[in-house]
């Protein structure tokens, strides 16, 4: 009996050690979040590639630069590389926010926004701005819109 009671209580213990040292194993973060990133994904076609990253540079760079100083968003990259396939993308236009919340309403970000692109239409001068944005459609194609959170390992 006594050696039942002995085998027990050792059993009970090895099992509640090891439960304790599987839950804390499963607890532990396997990564930290990051950023936000805002991806598009560019098909150019043939040879507009440096037309539409001319418009570009007058357009969303100008909007980028602005966005980052009024601090709306944290940073944007353009990704160029050669499409795999027919129908595979050549840019990746880029644009890193804070987290998810950044997309909740916000009148004041709303106005800010609006504020941006109103000063960079008008820097450039509201009917070329107009013309230099119509005119991305013959110069490329959107290929798909996705957004994913930047993650750092553990």
């Amino acid at each position: 009996m006594k050696k039942l009671s002995i085998t027990l209580i050792s059993v009970f213990f090895l099992s509640s050690v090891l439960i304790s040292t599987n839950l804390k194993a499963q607890d532990a973060p396997v990564y930290t979040e990051g950023s936000v990133w805002n991806l598009t994904f560019v098909k150019l076609k043939a040879n507009m590639g440096d037309d539409y990253l001319k418009g570009l540079s007058k357009t969303w760079k100008a909007s980028m630069d602005e966005l980052v100083k009024q601090k709306l968003i944290k940073s944007y990259k353009i990704l160029s590389g050669d499409a795999s396939n027919p129908q595979d993308f050549d840019l990746i236009l880029m644009t890193e926010i804070e987290n998810y919340a950044s997309f909740d309403p916000d009148p004041v970000k709303d106005a800010k926004r609006d504020e941006v692109e109103k000063k960079v239409r008008e820097a450039l001068g509201g009917e070329e701005f107009q013309k230099t944005v119509s005119n991305y459609s013959t110069l490329r194609e959107i290929t798909g819109r996705k957004t994913m959170r930047e993650i750092f390992l553990n």
